[in-house]
């Protein structure tokens, strides 16, 4: 008999709640401008930046994560450019290279909120919920396996 995955329940997004995860920008708070300060540093000389349009696929119930990454090196943002809410899972590493399943949170964020990942936090991939999202995204990147690392998790379900 096979255990049925445990379900984590996602919560509304906030600048508090994701802080131990990265950082949240808020263009609402724009009067014009608003400046996204979120240090960029870049440890690898050799990795550029890398600037990406993503169209993430629009996540279905029973939302099943099998996979986590996260990256050692460089921050990475995603800004939304259509306005549509989309869904985040983040874990702390566990001090040996694996996401810590216990420190595990998931999140509903709407479409005017745009995410930086702390390097080292451990997500899920980008899903958009309810419709199809396009997202601009920003990462240090050499080419080599450093840039993205992947490791497979304990199957577990996420519900908004």
């Amino acid at each position: 008999m096979t255990n049925a995955p445990f379900i984590l329940q996602s919560v509304p997004v906030s600048a508090e709640a994701f802080s131990p995860y990265g950082t949240l920008l808020d263009a609402a708070c724009a009067d014009p401008r608003l400046n996204f300060t979120v240090d960029l540093k870049n440890p690898r000389p050799q990795a550029r930046a890398n600037l990406a349009l993503i169209r993430p696929p629009v996540a279905a119930l029973p939302f099943t994560v099998t996979v986590m990454e996260h990256h050692p090196f460089s921050e990475q943002i995603f800004i939304p450019l259509a306005q549509t809410a989309f869904l985040m899972v983040v874990a702390h590493d566990d001090g040996h290279g694996r996401p810590d399943l216990a420190s595990l949170k998931g999140f509903t964020v709407p479409g005017d909120l745009a995410i930086s990942y702390h390097p080292e936090t451990w997500h899920t991939g980008m899903v958009s919920l309810h419709q199809q999202g396009q997202f601009a995204m920003f990462i240090y990147e050499d080419g080599t396996p450093d840039d993205c690392v992947f490791c497979d998790v304990e199957p577990f379900q996420v519900r908004w």
